[in-house]
């Protein structure tokens, strides 16, 4: 199959957003006769083509994985599409930015139409529900490696970035924690036979395969909150970006950490913190914000049907880590990678 007709065949898709034009509709039809970001073409030409409106800023993420690193080559094709998008979808939302559209870039090392037609369905599915279109891209031949480039919007002055932590703030996360590293270490060939799964089990690998970042919830943080990142390589080394950044320390309450009753059946309720604190692939929303928010964010997130809790204070100096008080010694490394012991 020539790389056209591949593109033609498997990555060219119609979409129809216009049943939530009222919240999303950068990417709706209707958006053409608005003052909102929008594509204004997308497949077909050299370049996608957006119109950016002046009091809005465009972001973008880009994100490469690896087969046997991100994902393993045997898991379904649909599964690997949706967290492929899911990563990227998760650093705009933790920009508190609106998804405008996205490429693809793939590598195969042949073609299989079974898998690429699983592939298709995956990427279309997972486009759908994070509302954002595919508008271009690349294949080519060689080891299976994906990588997506999406770009969102944000009206200016309303960011989530990592270096406007203050002291005093309130540390919130999204979610549970935890539970897509803990699946990594669940036998493969089980997880692959999903009648072997037990109910426990089954939480874990969907939060592994099919994480939902709070794009909503994030968004409207925006007026709440102005710092904030996603959790992908583990919750302590992500707070730890935003001390870095920010300059400032941070106090961290181990037994405030949101674990679910399906990772402390799996792990055990002493393991569960572990993995909750340096898991990583979580792909939930951390952030800080001012203490006298806390009854608008609790509110917010009722509204949205997002789990958020409040784990922690932005201090003056160095990351603490305690539990009940006292310190609390981590037994798990966060994911970095080049690094050897990962």
């Amino acid at each position: 199959m020539a790389e056209f007709d591949l593109i033609e065949r498997y990555f060219t898709f119609e979409y129809d957003f216009s049943e939530d034009s009222k919240d999303t509709s950068a990417n709706s039809p209707s958006a053409e006769s608005s003052k909102k970001p929008h594509v204004v073409k997308g497949i077909g030409d050299d370049c996608a083509i957006f119109e950016i409106p002046s009091k809005y800023q465009l972001v973008t993420s880009t994100d490469t994985l690896v087969d046997g690193v991100h994902f393993f080559s045997d898991l379904q094709p649909e599964l690997i599409a949706h967290k492929a998008l899911a990563a990227n979808v998760s650093d705009l939302a933790a920009m508190g930015a609106r998804p405008l559209a996205f490429t693809l870039s793939i590598s195969l090392p042949d073609v299989s139409e079974e898998w690429l037609e699983g592939f298709s369905t995956g990427i279309k599915r997972a486009s759908e529900t994070f509302n954002i279109p595919l508008v271009g891209g690349d294949t080519t031949q060689g080891p299976l490696n994906i990588n997506i480039t999406a770009y969102g919007t944000v009206k200016k002055g309303r960011l989530l970035e990592r270096d406007k932590a203050q002291l005093g703030d309130d540390i919130w996360v999204t979610g549970h924690l935890g539970e897509a590293a803990a699946a990594l270490e669940l036998n493969q060939k089980a997880l692959e036979n999903k009648e072997t799964l037990s109910t426990s089990e089954q939480v874990l690998w969907d939060a592994l395969t099919k994480p939902k970042p709070p794009l909503k919830f994030a968004r409207k943080l925006t007026k709440l909150s102005s710092c904030g990142l996603d959790i992908s390589d583990g919750l302590a080394a992500d707070v730890g970006h935003i001390l870095k950044k920010s300059r400032c320390g941070a106090t961290l309450n181990v037994e405030l950490l949101p674990v679910s009753d399906a990772l402390k059946t799996v792990v055990g309720s002493e393991q569960a913190p572990q993995y909750a604190l340096n898991g990583g692939d979580d792909y939930q929303l951390c952030f800080t914000a001012p203490q006298n928010n806390r009854d608008k964010i609790n509110k917010l997130a009722a509204r949205q049907g997002v789990k958020a809790s409040r784990i922690g204070t932005i201090t003056d100096n160095g990351l603490k880590v305690l539990l009940h008080g006292k310190p609390f010694k981590s037994e798990r490394k966060s994911w970095q990678h080049f690094n050897s012991d990962n």
